[in-house]
């Protein structure tokens, strides 16, 4: 009876399953946003986690550790230069995972897979909603429809006629 041990299989062999959880890591890590099922996420998120602190140990071995489990030599550049100076306190918790719908074929649950942004962009975020979120300047309201070009106001006419009178 195997006790403790907690993953899911997904009804494929171990090769086939190892492989797309391979894929599916280093599909997260390139697009930083992958569309997949709950459950495939949930499982995801240990890999992911466990890849990142491996860019931000940043030793010989765990380059090593990462180049094993990832085949593009380029995904693991950028895992041990740009993500570790993005996330540099932040130990694990590197995915949000948002609920999208039920896939049409089966009703399967969606979610949206995504790195969360840092500290830094979180920040830039926020200051432009809040920029956004402050009311403008609004014009007065003007009865009688857009003023033609050409045409003068009222007040303008009646001072003119008044002048037009006095001159004749």
């Amino acid at each position: 009876m195997p006790h403790q041990v907690h993953e899911r299989k997904f009804g494929r062999t171990t090769d086939q399953r190892l492989g797309m959880l391979r894929n599916l890591t280093v599909s997260v890590l390139r697009y930083e946003r992958v569309k997949t099922t709950e459950a495939k996420a949930k499982e995801i998120r240990r890999f992911v986690d466990r890849m990142i602190n491996l860019g931000k140990d940043g030793t010989l071995s765990a380059r090593r550790r990462a180049l094993a489990w990832l085949p593009e030599k380029e995904l693991v550049e950028k895992l041990f230069t740009d993500l570790p100076e993005r996330y540099p306190d932040r130990r694990s918790g590197y995915l949000r995972m948002t609920r999208v719908g039920h896939r049409v074929g089966d009703a399967a649950p969606v979610v949206q897979l995504e790195l969360v942004p840092s500290a830094q962009e979180e920040r830039k975020v926020k200051d432009a909603a809040e920029e956004e979120a402050q009311p403008r300047r609004r014009l007065p309201f003007r009865r009688g429809g857009a003023k033609k070009e050409g045409a003068e106001a009222p007040q303008q006419r009646k001072k003119a006629a008044a002048s037009k009178g006095k001159e004749g």
